[in-house]
């Protein structure tokens, strides 16, 4: 998909002209929700959809999914219970096709920017883990700390921190999150996760894949447009418009291992 075939907002949305301060005023059910939010994307892209995560979808997040008209597909809300294997077997093709397979978008930061896996992108995505006092463990042997999903997850893990140590009193721990998150939107995820997602939405046909992939843009660059200034913003937006760059991927890959 060439990269000139969508546009990014660049006009920074409420973004003021200078730089903003970390966003610590934020209610603690907004933290809360914020911090499921991302655990949610992540666990989306991290590997294929399973009973569990159709069970969440049909109970507990329904009344949410609802709320928010997302479109997950028929059969993933309502398919009968003996036709679920056969969902997941389609969904799991469609993950293959999308985020494993040869000429599919693979969801790491540095085949997006350099074309390879396994480059600076992956060791500093892996120091901001250590500074915040996180580990990355390889589940599988060919994993790397960039993916997405786990990008995600660590945004997702400062948002409940954030919220333990708000809850506790501890306004000083709470601002440390807050700058170690929106430094990490800023600066890892804002720029490249954009463009990624716009591309890989667009090469999905199953409609929770194309939901989960706008919800991830949308989401992003609301967290990133709210701690950044305008140029901040700008630079982010070309950043995401560079040409895809594609990679020969062993299927070993598609896992995203974790925090």
């Amino acid at each position: 998909m060439p990269a000139n075939d969508f546009k990014i907002p660049d006009d920074g949305g409420a973004a003021t002209s200078g730089p903003t301060p970390p966003v610590t005023d934020m209610s603690r059910t907004e933290l809360q929700a914020r911090a499921g939010l991302y655990a949610l994307l992540a666990r989306c892209l991290e590997s294929e959809v399973d009973t569990d995560l159709i069970h969440l979808f049909r109970g507990p997040l329904k009344e949410t999914i609802d709320e928010l008209g997302l479109d997950l597909g028929e059969d993933v809300m309502n398919a009968p219970a003996e036709d679920v294997e056969d969902v997941l077997e389609n969904l799991a093709e469609e993950f293959t096709a999308l985020f494993v397979a040869p000429g599919g978008v693979l969801p790491y930061r540095s085949v997006f920017e350099t074309g390879r896996l396994f480059q600076a992108q992956a060791d500093q995505a892996e120091a901001a883990y250590k500074a915040a006092g996180f580990a990355f463990r390889n589940v599988y042997s060919g994993e790397f700390s960039d993916h997405v999903a786990v990008m995600l997850a660590f945004v997702g893990c400062l948002f409940e921190r954030q919220l333990a140590f708000d809850e506790a009193d501890n306004a000083s721990a709470a601002s440390t999150c807050a700058v170690q998150r929106e430094t990490f939107l800023r600066e890892q995820l804002g720029p490249w996760v954009i463009g990624w997602s716009r591309r890989a939405r667009g090469c999905a046909l199953h409609p929770f894949y194309r939901t989960i992939l706008e919800l991830t843009e949308q989401v992003v660059w609301e967290d990133v447009s709210a701690c950044s200034d305008q140029a901040t913003l700008k630079r982010l937006a070309l950043s995401n418009r560079r040409r895809l760059m594609r990679q020969t991927a062993d299927p070993d890959f598609r896992k995203a291992s974790g925090l």
